[in-house]
């Protein structure tokens, strides 16, 4: 039951690693937009780089995070089902 449990979390956690990363995918594309469309004497363009640079840091820790938790499943040992032998 143990095995099933952090089976089930794995998954779970990996589901939430895929649903965080649509959106801080779309984020980073309007973010690249900016960037290629101000000017580089605008007074934001500084803050746009900070948005950017942390963004990347936290698509960074997605993914390690996501490494983790499929070295995590597939370091889970398979437990095989008990054959049933025929009375002989």
């Amino acid at each position: 039951m143990a095995m099933t449990a952090s089976k089930d979390l794995v998954l779970r956690i990996r589901q939430a690693l895929h649903d965080l990363s649509q959106p801080l995918a779309v984020l980073t594309g309007l973010v690249d937009l900016l960037l290629v469309a101000i000017d580089e004497t605008d007074p934001r363009l500084k803050d746009i780089q900070v948005v950017s640079d942390q963004l990347e840091k936290v698509l960074q820790i997605v993914s390690e995070i996501r490494q983790m938790a499929q070295e995590a499943s597939a370091a889970e040992p398979v437990i095989p089902e008990p054959v049933a032998h025929p009375e002989l």
